[in-house]
């Protein structure tokens, strides 16, 4: 269990790492169109996170 939740932290942070590495290299054209896909995605990462929070908390709790 405990590996598990590790492996989803790091893969998620890795993910999140990489997205914002390489929307900061672009040409200033593509950049200014990017710049809402990346708010949407920096969104859905947001929303990932707080919802497998919810659902490790609930698994912990449902296993104690």
């Amino acid at each position: 269990m405990t590996i598990s939740v590790i492996l989803v932290v790091a893969i998620s942070l890795v993910a999140l790492v990489g997205t914002l590495s390489l929307a900061g290299k672009s040409d200033s054209d593509y950049s200014a169109a990017t710049r809402g896909n990346l708010l949407n995605l920096s969104y859905i990462y947001i929303g990932l996170a707080l919802i497998l929070t919810v659902g490790i908390i609930y698994f912990v709790i449902k296993l104690a």
